[in-house]
């Protein structure tokens, strides 16, 4: 059975509909950080622990994830929607990491102070679909940073607070 094409931009459409947790994917090559706000993070697997995580092609980062052995996945709370904003605009690249308070973990990836939490990796393989790679990250360590459980939601093209979505939706 043949199926009728449909236009992209309908799809797209459609998963602007599909509320999503905001990850921050920080990676360190040796000579600089890279970030890159994604919505295409989940887990993979409990044993071993792994998450995987989509990066276009075309992303800013995809070179240095692509090379590195590590990257850390930061799970965003709802009052860091303006380094969201930051890392999510191609704008001043070199200074994304101003934002906010950093430190390294122990696989040398840079994980973002008072996230919900932030899952150290380990580079355990890749696979390409499309215009997206998928990576899979085996977690060596988890940083729970004690932050208010407020995670930071997108939806209709917009960042949001779980508590403040959950207004609007009602």
């Amino acid at each position: 059975m043949t199926m009728p094409p449909f236009d992209p931009a309908d799809f797209k459409a459609g998963m602007r509909r599909l509320a999503s947790g905001v990850s921050l994917i920080a990676v360190d090559d040796g000579t600089a950080r890279h970030g890159l706000i994604a919505t295409a993070v989940t887990s993979l697997s409990a044993e071993p622990p792994s998450l995987l995580v989509c990066v276009n092609g075309t992303a800013s980062i995809f070179e240095a994830i692509s090379e590195s052995e590590s990257f850390c996945v930061n799970i965003l709370s709802c009052d860091q929607k303006a380094i969201a904003e930051r890392f999510a605009m191609p704008k001043d690249r070199e200074s994304r990491f101003e934002s906010g308070s950093w430190t390294t973990l122990a696989t040398g990836a840079p994980a973002l102070e008072g996230a919900q939490v932030s899952f150290d990796c380990r580079a355990a393989g890749r696979t390409e679909f499309g215009t997206h790679t998928i990576f899979f990250g085996e977690v060596v360590a988890v940083t729970d940073w004690g932050t208010e459980a407020d995670p930071l939601l997108y939806h209709e093209s917009a960042f949001h607070g779980l508590q403040a979505l959950s207004r609007k939706v009602a």
